[in-house]
């Protein structure tokens, strides 16, 4: 029987896995003096209220929390002694009650609002403007604000300069009041803030299902080049290629690729099981949308959002609201009369009848 030499070949098996949405997405609350420039930086390049924003407009369980609360603190009615512009606020022709709606929406977006105070040429307040935070930043000790709707282009921002609002300062024709829920800080700090993570968590969960039943290409995805591997920086190029146009929650998950030594030399793409992913990812949502609730102390029911257990009755709401109400809708609602009042010179000129059940 003639032996026959088998000589062993060495298989080279690469793999690399393709990063997650990683919280390098996230946008930090970061305040920065810049050079040339006496307002202070709200986040990377301004952009910590447009992120705010965008989290408000595509995350619904924050939403849905917001908007009620902007709905609590506006309660059944709000009245005024008088409105300083024939019967409405200003020009505009905003009510009382609309006035209230946009500070509200600003203290529980951004942690804070701002109104613009306009006096006429004999002193007197003729109109207030509720300013949207996004478009306004702020000297370091709040005394000088500035307004621009283009801070995206940083570099070329063009900006409109308004004082702190001053009751004595009857000649200054247009100033702004600023309140915020911080002190040692230039800019305010929204209360969810402690849940930003959850809230892109829940973005990213709903990005993944639309895009899975879009495009079927799911997580647990491998990549097999059957071909001779490749050196490194060619294994990198080809990763980067197909990360940009398949991976991501943009397009239904992560994948794995990998490249061998064998003989068929041919690509392969197989999906790998996931045991009880349907259910994690319940579980995963469920997380998300209690810790932005938990931010806000609140109760998911008090928004429309059932939790675990079959009813709900009117006495349990009452005392799920009662606790609500005391702890953040009246301190926002005085926040508000106060402000006003202050403006005004009378801690009675704003007030807000509170919110009941009936029609």
């Amino acid at each position: 029987m003639n032996n026959t030499d088998t000589t062993k070949k060495q298989v080279n098996v690469a793999f690399a896995a393709i990063d997650p949405y990683i919280q390098k997405n996230i946008v930090e609350p970061t305040e920065r003096e810049m050079s040339g420039r006496e307002y202070i930086e709200w986040g990377d390049r301004n952009g910590y209220p447009s992120y705010l924003l965008q989290l408000y407009k595509n995350v619904a369980s924050l939403r849905s929390v917001i908007n009620g609360s902007v709905d609590y603190v506006c309660g059944n009615a709000v009245n005024v002694a008088r409105y300083p512009y024939g019967e409405y606020m200003n020009r505009r022709k905003q009510t009382a009650a609309e006035f209230v709606h946009d500070l509200a929406l600003s203290y529980f977006l951004y942690g804070g609002f701002a109104i613009q105070v306009v006096r006429s040429r004999t002193g007197d307040i003729v109109e207030l403007y509720p300013v949207d935070l996004h478009y306004l930043r702020s000297s370091k000790e709040n005394e000088v604000f500035y307004y621009s709707e283009d801070w995206d282009k940083f570099a070329m921002v063009k900006t409109v300069m308004y004082p702190r609002f001053v009751a004595e300062a009857v000649d200054v024709a247009t100033s702004i009041l600023y309140v915020k829920n911080t002190a040692m800080q230039t800019y305010p700090e929204p209360v969810y803030s402690a849940s930003v993570k959850a809230c892109e968590t829940e973005r990213s969960i709903d990005t993944y299902h639309l895009n899975a039943i879009q495009n079927g290409f799911s997580g647990g995805t491998i990549i097999n080049f059957g071909d001779s591997a490749p050196d490194d920086e060619t294994k990198d190029e080809i990763e980067k290629k197909v990360a940009e146009k398949f991976a991501g929650p943009g397009n239904a998950g992560r994948f794995l690729l990998t490249w061998s030594d064998g003989v068929a030399r041919r690509v392969t793409v197989e999906q790998l099981d996931v045991k009880d992913f349907a259910e994690k990812y319940e579980t995963l949502v469920k997380h998300c949308r209690q810790q932005i609730f938990t931010a806000f102390r609140a109760n998911p029911n008090l928004f429309g959002i059932p939790t675990e257990n079959l009813g709900f009755s009117s006495e349990e709401y009452a005392s799920a609201f009662k606790l609500y109400n005391r702890t953040q809708i009246k301190p926002v609602q005085r926040l508000i009369c106060n402000s006003v009042g202050k403006i005004f010179g009378n801690s009675d000129y704003l007030t807000i009848s509170p919110f009941t059940l009936d029609d």
